[in-house]
């Protein structure tokens, strides 16, 4: 069988958007920027102008990355930074600085490492995995499998799909020649992506199976976990994703014997290749076209093919290709009797595979001087480090006695007080626990009350009202009434429907069926609406990220709740003339921002007299392990900042 070089390549997780896409959303983000934002916030939105103007103006995107990083480090939140780092991380990647994009990787761990979130540490993880698509990039394996390892327990921790990660590592260990590894790999990737369900993981995941499967040569296994991957292919995934299946289909079918399919295949790998300009993907299909018909004694066809193989890898001295090249089309003229040029490109073949020998000589030669001098150089430290040890070995034995009686006291009373810490570590967390699960029980009664009570006011109060009405108006018909008693009735029946539109109002904020219908969203939105229409005060909605997610009913009702107390404090107590509500989700976490232009309050005031409200705000938060951020001072403001994971 023919060695076909297949390479897996970086499997970039941002999604390419068409410009105007990408313009239309920096525009959103920087209005949202124009506004005042809490720093959590502020930092989130300038990391997404940024990643968003990388297509519009990619030297304007680099300052704009730069900014979010000094505001970040400046406002002490680390995540910020180190996810601002390995954003632009991309854009160097795709431009081949290779310097600047491991600068950017090693600069965010060195910032991430220092974020206690679990958001945090799975940013840290997702950077560990970008180093190891950067080592396996430039051949050095061992620094790969150090860096995907290392990502593994962070992102499995943090719940992430890990389709990508296992792929990483079954390519690498594929490159490694440790099939065993590269198959348990493989068949995990397979399995996160069919727990994840999404498209490209499932094309991808079925793919490095297939990968496998032409490694070890079962050819028929291969077949049929391309014919699996078929289905999920789409033309706008990334150039290394949607070639792979091009190749290991011609290789697939060409070891099967059927070498028209095997063709179909490559041609459709080359043309692809030269559609995106990449010349190494060019030159492989071609080559083995040429092998293929010289299988089958087309040896016409399989010179021109092979003729024009070696004349794209000549162009771009890709020298492994043109060494197979010279081999094939040195066969193929010996098998059609051409010895005078069979023998020209026999020379060549030879000088171009010692030219790539001398090569792989001279990079062993270097390493082997290296690791000969280092040696040395460690052999020269050890004998001297030997001689200052004999001279101390007498007085070391004396100080040890005495410092190893000394350690272990210590290491007792340690031991003694660790003990203690974690007793008293245990009864803080039971507690915790405890409060938590009583929160809990409060809120979830609380809600499933007020659900009763507005069922009960709106079928059961509001079906008695409007049957009043309905009777009231029957009987104005049958009545004689002078004008005063007719003035009365009809006053007592506008009252009467006044107290119908009361007890609708507050049935649908005990419950609001909307939240319950269409998500949380459009709940906010409407009760938005519903202030600016009251006149009580005006309030600008804003979402960023939300179209067609889905979050837990528990948590949408939670988050409402909030919302409406935030809101209600605004109107009742802040003395505003406006208020923004902002609800984000990127990355497994939701922001919901509410801010005022008021008379602001001293924030130590609720460490001490905070109100029922704030009491069941900080409740709500807690019981969705989330953070609350407040920030205000009198005459500026105050602007709360509520941020759980969804």
């Amino acid at each position: 069988m023919r060695k076909l070089f297949l390479f897996a390549g970086f499997l970039l997780c941002q999604a390419l958007l068409p410009l105007h896409a990408q313009q239309h959303l920096a525009d959103s983000i920087k209005r949202v920027l124009d506004s005042t934002l809490p720093d959590t916030a502020r930092a989130l939105n300038m990391v997404f102008y940024a990643m968003y103007m990388e297509t519009v103006d990619a030297a304007k995107s680099h300052e704009l990355y730069a900014d979010a990083v000094k505001f970040s480090e400046a406002k002490n939140l680390p995540r910020y930074a180190g996810m601002a780092l390995r954003y632009e991380a991309t854009p160097y990647h795709l431009a081949y600085d290779k310097p600047k994009e491991r600068s950017n990787l090693f600069r965010a761990i060195g910032y991430l490492e220092k974020a206690t979130t679990p958001a945090g540490k799975k940013e840290l993880g997702n950077v560990y995995g970008d180093l190891g698509s950067y080592y396996r990039n430039a051949d050095q394996y061992d620094s790969a499998a150090y860096w995907f390892l290392r990502a593994l327990p962070l992102l499995e921790a943090s719940g992430t799909e890990l389709t990508n990660t296992y792929c990483n590592l079954a390519g690498l260990y594929q490159q490694l020649k440790l099939p065993e590894k590269q198959r348990e790999y493989s068949s995990k990737a397979l399995e996160a992506a069919k727990k994840s369900n999404k498209k490209k993981s499932l094309y991808v995941g079925y793919l490095y199976n297939v990968h496998y499967f032409v490694e070890v040569k079962e050819f028929n296994k291969a077949k049929l976990y391309l014919d699996s991957a078929r289905p999920y292919f789409a033309p706008n995934y990334d150039f290394s994703t949607t070639s792979l299946i091009y190749l290991l289909s011609g290789i697939t079918y060409q070891q099967l014997k059927l070498p028209d399919s095997a063709i179909f295949y490559y041609n459709k790998a080359y043309e692809h290749a030269k559609q995106r300009g990449v010349p190494w993907s060019m030159v492989e299909p071609k080559l083995q076209i040429g092998h293929i018909y010289y299988e089958q004694k087309k040896y016409p066809a399989a010179e021109a093919v092979t003729r024009e193989a070696i004349a794209l890898a000549e162009k771009d001295s890709i020298q492994l290709f043109m060494e197979e090249g010279y081999g094939l089309l040195t066969k193929i003229f010996e098998e059609t009797g051409r010895h005078k040029e069979a023998n020209e490109y026999i020379w060549k073949y030879v000088d171009i595979k010692d030219s790539i020998e001398a090569a792989e000589r001279k990079t062993f030669a270097l390493d082997l001087e290296k690791k000969y001098e280092t040696e040395k150089k460690d052999h020269e430290l050890l004998q001297q480090q030997t001689t200052i040890r004999q001279q101390h070995n007498l007085n070391y034995i004396l100080i040890g006695g005495a410092a190893a009686l000394l350690v272990i006291t210590l290491l007792t009373y340690r031991n003694y007080r660790n003990k203690q810490k974690l007793q008293q570590q245990r009864i803080n967390e039971l507690e915790t626990e405890k409060q938590l699960t009583a929160t809990e029980a409060v809120l979830k009664g609380e809600e499933q009350e007020r659900t009763r009570l507005a069922k009960d006011l709106h079928d059961g109060l509001g079906g008695m009202l409007s049957g009043i009405k309905h009777s009231f108006s029957n009987m104005k018909g049958n009545l004689v009434m002078t004008p005063d008693n007719q003035q009365a009735f009809e006053r007592s029946m506008d009252m009467l429907d006044s107290s119908i539109r009361e007890m609708r109002r507050v049935a649908h904020n005990m419950m609001p069926e909307v939240l319950v219908k269409y998500g949380l969203d459009t709940a906010l939105k409407d009760y938005c609406i519903e202030i600016n229409k009251s006149g009580a005060l005006p309030v600008n909605y804003q979402s960023i990220g939300m179209e067609g997610s889905s979050i837990d009913q528990t948590k949408s009702i939670t988050l409402y709740r909030i919302a409406q107390e935030l809101l209600n404090n605004a109107i009742k107590h802040a003395g505003a003339t406006q208020v923004i509500v902002q609800v984000t989700r990127s990355n497994g976490l939701l922001s919901l921002t509410v801010e005022d232009d008021g008379k602001g309050f001293n924030e130590s005031v609720l460490q001490h007299t905070g109100g029922i409200g704030w009491h069941n705000i900080r409740n709500r938060v807690e019981f969705l392990k989330g953070r609350l951020d407040v920030n205000s001072a009198p005459g500026k403001g105050s602007s709360v900042l509520v941020e759980v994971e969804v």
